[in-house]
């Protein structure tokens, strides 16, 4: 039993949460884009919540969709212009600065919130991404993109959030398997 909680436990419940949000996915992608499957920023966001206390991942769960307006917003200021120097959109540098600088301050707003940058910037590298099927934050698909993140960050947290407590339970188990041996 101590060699199985040792060796396997852990992994195998690692896989069995990640198989039961493939197995999710299969059906709940195909909800919000046909043939699609977003599966992978669960696991982006598993990896942003995971060993972090409730607030922290509060804060992850809330900079995520930060990221999202903020990449939006950097988006849009790089469309007011076509302007470029040396085929660098000038739009786009400022655009680019500006939101980066304000991401970066907001941990010095003092909100609740604001503190996840790594949230922000997952957030924002998703929305950039086009979440791998080519949607882009606007209209309809800003609204689809949003829906699909927002969704996937409550899957990232809910597998990081299950891994944890079960991980403590064998483990636990572990050190009471170690303790009756010594007695």
């Amino acid at each position: 039993m101590k060699t199985f909680l040792k060796w396997f436990a852990i992994p195998l419940l690692v896989g069995t949460i990640a198989t039961t949000l493939y197995i999710i996915d299969t059906f709940l992608g195909d909800l919000f884009v046909a043939g699609g499957s977003f599966m992978w920023v669960a696991f982006a966001l598993w990896t942003v919540f995971y060993n972090a206390k409730l607030k922290a991942r509060v804060k992850g769960f809330v900079g995520v969709i930060i990221g999202f307006c903020a990449a939006k917003l950097a988006m849009q200021i790089t469309g007011l212009s076509t302007f470029s120097i040396a085929g660098i959109c000038v739009m786009g540098v400022i655009g680019v600065f500006v939101v980066n600088y304000a991401v970066m301050n907001l941990k010095n707003a003092g909100v609740f919130f604001a503190g996840s940058i790594s949230g922000v910037f997952v957030g924002m590298g998703l929305t950039f991404s086009g979440l791998g099927v080519g949607l882009v934050p606007v209209g309809t698909d800003a609204l689809i993109m949003l829906a699909i993140i927002i969704t996937y960050a409550f899957l990232g947290l809910a597998c990081g959030l299950t891994e944890i407590y079960f991980t403590q339970k064998i483990k636990k188990k572990l050190e009471q398997l170690k303790s009756e041996k010594t007695e």
